[in-house]
C-alpha cells in the first residue's frame, strides 16, 4: 500500500573532518575556526605521513602533507553535508595565503560522516561514482561497514584503505552507535552551523 509513511529522514550521523597540513602538529588555530562553527570536537586520530600515499597536495600546500582527523560531540543530519563542506571551503580560504596573485591552501578540510553502515565523504570532483548533492558538492560512500568491519571499494582513498584509519573509524561508529541511543533529537544535540540549527 502506497502510504505518506514511505518517506522518512533518516537518522542523524556523526560528522567527521579530515585535516591536512604542513605543520608536524595538531592544527590548533584550524579546530578552533571549526568548534566556533560546527561545535566541540569530542576526537581527535593520531597525525600521519599523507604524502606517503600521495603528493598531490605537496606542491600547493609547500612540501610533504600531514593528516588526521576530529569529530564532532554533536550528531548531523546527513543532508547537512553540503553546508559543512561548503562551511570548510571557507575557512580554507580564511587560511589560505597570496603567492604570486594566487591563493594557496595552508590546510586542505574534507567533511565526512558515519554511521552504523558506512563512512560518507564530501567532495567538489565529480567522478562516475559520486553523486551530486548540491551548490557544487558531491559525496560518496568511501568505507562499508560489512561482515563486522569497515571496507573499501575499488575507489577509496588509500589512506582510508589503511588499518590505522579504519581502526579510527571503527572506534568513531562505537561513539555514534552509542550516542545515537542517547540522541534526543532537541537542538542542543544536533549539530549547529553558524549559530542555525541544521535540521532544515
Amino acid at each position: 500500500m502506497f502510504t505518506d509513511t514511505r518517506l522518512q529522514i533518516p537518522p542523524p550521523a556523526k560528522c567527521f573532518m579530515a585535516i591536512m597540513t604542513t605543520a608536524e602538529a595538531y592544527h590548533t588555530q584550524a579546530e578552533e575556526a571549526l568548534e566556533q562553527t560546527l561545535g566541540p570536537i569530542d576526537r581527535h586520530s593520531e597525525r600521519y605521513d599523507f604524502s606517503r600515499f600521495s603528493a598531490y597536495y605537496d606542491q600547493e600546500m609547500g612540501g610533504p602533507v600531514w593528516k588526521y582527523f576530529v569529530t564532532f560531540s554533536r550528531l548531523m543530519l546527513m543532508d547537512s553535508l553540503v553546508a559543512v563542506k561548503l562551511a570548510a571551503e571557507e575557512l580554507q580560504k580564511r587560511f589560505a595565503v597570496q603567492e604570486q596573485e594566487a591563493l594557496k591552501r595552508t590546510i586542505n578540510l574534507d567533511p565526512g560522516y558515519v554511521t552504523g553502515w558506512n563512512l560518507v565523504l564530501s567532495t567538489v570532483k565529480n567522478h562516475a561514482h559520486r553523486l551530486y548533492l548540491g551548490q557544487g558538492i558531491f559525496g560518496e560512500v568511501t568505507l562499508l561497514y560489512h561482515n563486522h568491519v569497515f571496507a573499501p571499494l575499488p575507489w577509496t582513498y588509500r589512506d582510508y584503505s589503511s588499518r590505522a584509519v579504519i581502526d579510527f573509524f571503527t572506534q568513531v561508529r562505537s561513539d555514534y552507535l552509542k550516542q545515537l541511543g542517547d540522541w534526543s533529537g532537541k537542538s542542543e544535540d544536533t549539530m549547529q552551523l553558524k549559530g542555525i540549527f541544521l535540521e532544515t
